[in-house]
């Protein structure tokens, strides 16, 4: 891997330097920046400025222009023992892998996730910026991928999620524990080719299915967690509160892994055979209640509930239900006459 250019003077050799940047004709610090961030390919970026002494952060946020830009300023800040950081902002696909040996970010090439920008953050230890995507990823997205390369990597898992800063080139690394003899090292551009990883459309699709099967779960727990604490009491009139009183008497019987589509059928049955719901009532109390509706149904809720509702309203036992209902109705109603006549 070949070392990329600097900021230093002339006359430096390796890469100690004292407290900060020298000044020379040709500004190898903005050059390092040039290299990362064209590397990165994004519009805007997000650079923190870690003080020295307190350890806060200073968040600014610009273009690739306004980075460049601000080079001399960044180098003043260094000077002054502040750290210098960088990470893409706003939508994007990239993640950082931080903590790897040049052999890890080998082996990662090799297996389609080369580096978009590798950056030496002290030697021998290196920060790989991979793309996944040139369309922008979700935040959970990222942060799935991120950790999975940091497990399958050896990298950081602390430093593996979709809104970690990694170390902007150029500039000295200021951990005390990197000084050597009154010095601290610079953080190295090294390749930075802008490679998209070959590997990662499988990596993506494994993550999507496990943030499905993620927001599944959280899903059903929701509305078990919903239905446990409801009081709909009795005698009410709302679809909601009829259907949320009658999953818990069938939570209770059959427990949290019951067959949610054999409850949602067994209670559109009940409450088409009450006589106080129509078939837009018992939809929406499926619609509305069901646990796990969202995944379980993914695409067509509207539908499932709607189907459900009429498929239990037209059901033969409960047509018959109602029948009897209502001529048991009518023959309340003639004696009731009958009485008053009399």
């Amino acid at each position: 891997m070949a070392l990329a250019e600097a900021a230093g003077n002339s006359e430096q050799s390796g890469r100690g330097s004292g407290s900060g940047v020298s000044e020379t004709r040709r500004d190898r610090s903005l050059e390092a920046i040039q290299k990362q961030i064209k590397a990165l390919d994004v519009p805007r970026f997000d650079v923190g400025i870690r003080e020295a002494t307190t350890g806060q952060m200073m968040n600014r946020e610009w273009s690739r222009a306004e980075v460049e830009q601000s080079a001399a300023w960044l180098k003043r800040m260094n000077a002054k023992g502040n750290d210098v950081y960088i990470r893409p902002a706003g939508e994007h696909g990239l993640v950082l892998v931080d903590d790897l040996t040049a052999d890890k970010i080998s082996r990662m090439a090799k297996d389609g996730f080369p580096s978009a920008a590798t950056i030496e953050t002290s030697p021998g230890n290196y920060q790989a910026w991979v793309k996944l995507s040139d369309k922008p990823l979700s935040d959970d997205a990222r942060t799935v991928a991120a950790r999975s390369l940091a497990k399958h990597y050896g990298g950081d898992l602390n430093s593996a999620d979709s809104k970690h800063y990694g170390r902007l080139a150029g500039f000295t690394n200021q951990k005390p524990k990197h000084t050597r003899d009154g010095r601290q090292p610079y953080v190295l551009a090294q390749e930075c080719t802008g490679k998209a990883a070959t590997a990662a459309p499988a990596l993506l699709e494994r993550v999507e299915q496990g943030l499905d099967r993620a927001g599944a779960q959280k899903e059903r727990q929701k509305r078990l967690e919903a239905l446990q604490v409801a009081k709909p009491g009795y005698g009410s009139y709302d679809p909601t509160r009829e259907y949320q009183r009658q999953a818990q008497r069938l939570m209770a019987k059959y427990g949290d892994d019951a067959d949610l589509s054999r409850m949602d059928w067994m209670i559109a049955q009940d409450m088409a055979k009450g006589g106080r719901f129509t078939v837009q009532d018992i939809e929406k109390g499926i619609r509305e209640c069901s646990p796990n509706v969202e995944s379980r149904k993914a695409g067509h809720i509207e539908d499932y509930a709607r189907r459900t509702a009429e498929k239990a309203w037209n059901a033969p036992e409960v047509t018959q239900h109602r029948q009897e209902q209502a001529q048991e109705k009518a023959r309340e109603a003639k004696r009731d006459r009958g009485q008053s006549l009399g």
